[in-house]
């Protein structure tokens, strides 16, 4: 099922990039004394409240690098995301070409819309004939195995 495929594709290409956002804030920013102050004092307002910032921080930037990541590969000379490569699978248009990097950065900007509307972008292949996620309808592109090409 190429659901599976896709989640695990995901998997394998956020996780890096967010254990290096934590890496790089804890060792460059904030989040090491925000952390060790949040589990000293768990009850104070102020200190949960300056804990919860910082890892708004954190997210942003791993989104970012991940928005930012996905788009360049998707498009690039190797036509895929590591993980996508390690899963067997691949971004392209409707009609089977490669996508090109405005159909990228739209696909990639639209998965965050997806998420707003309270992740109902990725129920949206249950219920079309096509099982496009959202994000991929609106851009004109899908998800194959690679060994459809």
């Amino acid at each position: 099922m190429i659901f599976v495929r896709r989640f695990f594709a995901y998997f394998i290409d956020v996780l890096p990039i967010t254990l290096l956002s934590v890496a790089f804030f804890w060792f460059f920013r904030d989040l090491e004394p925000a952390f060790y102050n949040y589990i000293a004092n768990k009850s104070d307002v102020q200190v949960r409240l300056d804990f919860q910032l910082v890892k708004i921080q954190v997210r942003e930037f791993a989104s970012l690098l991940c928005l930012i990541y996905f788009i360049i590969f998707e498009c690039s000379g190797s036509l895929n995301t590591f993980g996508k490569h390690a899963c067997g699978i691949r971004v392209v248009q409707l009609d089977g070409s490669n996508i090109t990097l405005k159909q990228s950065l739209k696909r990639n900007s639209l998965k965050f819309f997806s998420v707003l509307i309270i992740g109902l972008g990725f129920l949206y292949p249950l219920f079309n004939k096509e099982r496009l996620f959202l994000h991929d309808k609106m851009s004109g592109t899908r998800v194959i195995r690679r060994s459809q090409l």
